[in-house]
């Protein structure tokens, strides 16, 4: 049964991964494997982001935490205005900059978003699985909704019910989350979906071939997809984190989204020491709190 330590461990865990990929985010896998085999360890990157330090996809997720903390229910509008007062930094990715750009410039939510499919939304629904577990319809409107904010491609929106309808049934330890995230998924893009079903597939083969066959880029086509193998494929929150982050490409979003997707099954307790000297741990843990605390409000209303 889910406790307090497994909201702790998705978002905790989103920002381990974020922070373990950083540093190698668009190098090959190749690369990564031949030179230094696998990641590990928190390391500086090249753009001056130190060792334990996260990047937008964490920042976006907490973002939305805290605007669904102090909602309940999810609020666009609210959502929308916090975004409107990010500083976009570089390490921001095409289509969340142009959306939150012209959000910045007076336009609404309804009107900001981008026809992009890359994953920019899917790495920060996790705390929409989290919050609203109760409830997969609700967890895939609210997705939708989200996603649309930033990204209005179907891959993208595809992916973000991917990720954050993932994050539930693992809360509910539903056993059929394959099941449960390709048929929501599908919907909206049958190859993402397909991908997904697939990545679950191959989980026992090597990580050379799910990157070959599933992809590293920064589409949700591929990232999503590679996340879920690396979750899949890993008994421990360890092993997956750094199974993501040795994958190449789009290596902080992916391991953002693995380890949001380990962390919520293995709870804090599952996260290791030397993983949790992130920056702003404490501030995470507290979000997640707020996060946990607003579901306990929302049970007793319903």
């Amino acid at each position: 049964m889910f406790v307090r330590s497994n909201f702790r461990g998705c978002l905790v865990g989103l920002a381990v991964g974020d922070a373990l990929g950083m540093p190698f985010e668009g190098v090959e896998y190749n690369l990564i494997k031949n030179k230094i085999g696998e990641v590990t360890e928190f390391v500086d990157s090249e753009d001056g982001l130190k060792a334990g330090e996260w990047t937008d996809d964490t920042e976006q997720a907490i973002i939305l935490a805290e605007s669904l903390s102090e909602t309940l229910y999810f609020s666009p509008e609210d959502f929308s205005e916090r975004l409107r007062n990010v500083r976009i930094s570089h390490r921001y990715g095409p289509t969340s900059t142009s959306a939150i750009s012209k959000l910045k410039k007076g336009l609404s939510w309804r009107e900001s978003g981008i026809e992009s499919d890359t994953v920019g939304s899917a790495m920060r629904s996790p705390p929409i699985g989290l919050l609203y577990h109760h409830n997969y319809n609700l967890v895939e409107d609210y997705a939708v909704i989200a996603s649309s904010i930033t990204h209005k491609g179907s891959g993208a929106i595809a992916g973000s019910v991917a990720v954050a309808v993932g994050v539930a049934c693992i809360l509910n330890e539903d056993e059929r989350i394959v099941e449960e995230v390709v048929r929501r998924s599908e919907k909206y893009d049958p190859l993402l979906a397909e991908k997904i079903e697939y990545a679950y597939q191959i989980r026992k083969s090597r990580l050379g071939r799910a990157v070959k066959e599933l992809g590293n880029t920064i589409m949700a086509y591929d990232a999503v997809p590679l996340a879920f193998y690396c979750f899949f494929s890993s008994r421990s929150f360890e092993k997956a984190v750094v199974r993501s982050a040795s994958a190449g490409g789009d290596t902080d979003t992916i391991s953002a989204i693995t380890g949001a997707l380990k962390g919520t099954e293995t709870g804090l307790e599952g996260i290791p020491d030397r993983f949790r000297k992130i920056k702003d741990y404490d501030r995470i843990v507290e979000v997640a709190d707020k996060l946990y605390s607003a579901f306990l409000t929302i049970s007793k209303i319903i």
